[in-house]
């Protein structure tokens, strides 16, 4: 897919805003919109526009489709070893997944490990905004590699936390 900033006319960023995103949605959807072309091929462009404006506007507002993106648009040529998850992390990971089925189904215990899940998402979310903000300013092989570790990070936890939420 084509780089989702590009089509939507936005500045690479990861702190770009909801209300952001869809400004520029409708802004190129009114330009876009198949109801402004009266011809067949066109109003068939304008169709393939339209759908490639909302499945960029979809990639941005998720955060992990949006780091993505800019690690894919920024990697370095030629393109590093991406980094493992370090061992601590993995054990956290275990921990946290002995934990939830360990609480069964009681709530306190389960509600206790949502909140600590919680915790360390916005912890993580916080590391990742700084790797992403710092690879968008200084493209580098360390800055990316960086940025990839804390997204993977952040992708677990977030599942970490969906599934301590069920």
């Amino acid at each position: 897919m084509a780089d989702p900033f590009e089509v939507l006319g936005l500045p690479r960023a990861w702190n770009v805003t909801v209300a952001e995103i869809r400004a520029a949605q409708r802004k190129c959807s009114i330009a876009a919109h198949p109801d402004r072309h009266t011809d067949l091929l066109s109003r068939l462009n304008a169709v393939q526009t339209s759908s490639r404006i909302n499945a960029a506007a979809g990639e941005l507002l998720d955060p992990l489709l949006r780091g993505n993106a800019i690690l894919q648009s920024l990697a370095p040529e030629p393109r590093p070893q991406e980094p493992k998850q370090t061992p601590l992390f993995l054990m956290r990971m275990m921990d946290l997944r002995e934990a939830v089925d360990g609480a069964g189904e009681n709530a306190q215990a389960r509600r206790d490990i949502a909140n600590e899940v919680t915790a360390e998402l916005r912890a993580i979310e916080l590391e990742t905004d700084t790797a992403m903000c710092a690879l968008i300013t200084r493209p580098q092989v360390e800055t990316w590699t960086a940025a990839f570790d804390a997204l993977n990070r952040f992708r677990a936890m977030r599942r970490a936390h969906n599934e301590c939420a069920q």
